[in-house]
């Protein structure tokens, strides 16, 4: 599923920021980091530490800087299939 991001921040984003690569494909697949939060807390944590501990951050970071819709992400991402799995989930409650 390919949705379109606008993100301009101005700002290159870096490996080190784990958190917000994070931030940023929850935007991308169109999720309310907040809400998978609030409402799914473990899968969230599970999400972040993945996230956080990846070892493909830096092409992760030149992904989204390039091309954010870019669906090559898909591939290498440890957290693709949870994201697209909620992705569905969500689509089916509203």
């Amino acid at each position: 599923m390919q949705v379109r991001y606008d993100r301009s921040t101005g700002q290159s984003t870096t490996p080190d920021e784990g958190a917000d690569l994070l931030q940023c494909r929850f935007a991308i697949v169109g999720l309310d980091i907040n809400a998978i939060e609030r409402n799914y807390s473990d899968v969230f944590g599970n999400l972040r530490r993945r996230c956080i501990s990846c070892t493909v951050r830096a092409p992760c970071a030149v992904d989204l800087k390039r091309d954010p819709n870019n669906l090559v992400w898909e591939a290498y991402c440890p957290n693709s299939a949870a994201l697209n799995a909620l992705v569905a989930l969500t689509e089916l409650i509203h």
